[in-house]
């Protein structure tokens, strides 16, 4: 093989390599307008100024937002079992609607139970699931009555309507999760920032007793994630 064959060859596979990682993310606009980004509405949610850090993740200085795998392995598709602390931290959206939960992994999406309104800022709900499930978000009827999951092969669209980033302390321990929708059919204008809620898990009362604090008071405990089923 000569120098140039050699160099075409290279540059081939790192493209491939590139577009392979590039494939794991849903792409995020930035929103119009007046209409706050990722960053913005993390700062107001948890303090701080969120700056980019890295290509998809941003952090304030002590808490890093990053960026789940939307497809392939450790997505934010499918969701483990467990209590969870919600709470509503923005509403970029003419549109209004429920945010909430569907058990299991796939399809079921009659079984959608609300959790709480996104448009009211600072509410929260503690919702407790058995088994995997789905978040989702459901647009009032007045607006079409369209329901989006976090697993793209359940919309109607086979679009990917939410982004999610993992929080971390600076020492690497579990903070919480920040999730982001998309809430017009075909994807709008895909800021992800129509409706966020911030999650925290539940702790055990042995946790509780040991002082592990978290957004608000609220202890958070280091949940397993799941790779993805498809």
């Amino acid at each position: 093989m000569n120098h140039t064959a050699l160099f075409t060859a290279v540059v081939t596979i790192a493209a491939g390599i590139a577009s392979s990682a590039s494939a794991q993310y849903t792409r995020v606009r930035a929103p119009r307008g007046a209409e706050a980004n990722h960053a913005e509405i993390l700062s107001r949610a948890l303090g701080g100024t969120f700056e980019r850090s890295g290509k998809r993740d941003y952090t304030n200085g002590s808490i890093l937002a990053d960026r789940m795998h939307d497809y392939k392995r450790n997505n934010d598709q499918i969701w483990d079992a467990g209590m969870y602390h919600v709470q509503s931290i923005a509403h970029e959206a003419g549109y209004t609607h429920s945010i909430g939960v569907i058990a299991g992994e796939s399809r079921g999406l009659r079984d959608f139970q609300t959790v709480l309104r996104s448009q009211e800022i600072g509410s929260r709900q503690t919702v407790r699931m058995d088994s995997e499930f789905r978040w989702a978000l459901k647009v009032d009827p007045q607006f079409g009555g369209n329901l989006f999951t976090s697993r793209g092969h359940d919309n109607a669209d086979c679009i990917d309507h939410q982004v999610s980033y993992r929080l971390t302390r600076d020492n690497g321990d579990l903070f919480g999760y920040a999730l982001f929708f998309e809430d017009i059919y075909g994807g709008g204008d895909r800021d992800y920032n129509d409706a966020a809620v911030l999650l925290t898990i539940v702790p055990t009362p042995q946790a509780a007793m040991l002082g592990l604090a978290g957004i608000g008071g609220l202890g958070v405990l280091g949940g397993r994630r799941r790779r993805s089923v498809g």
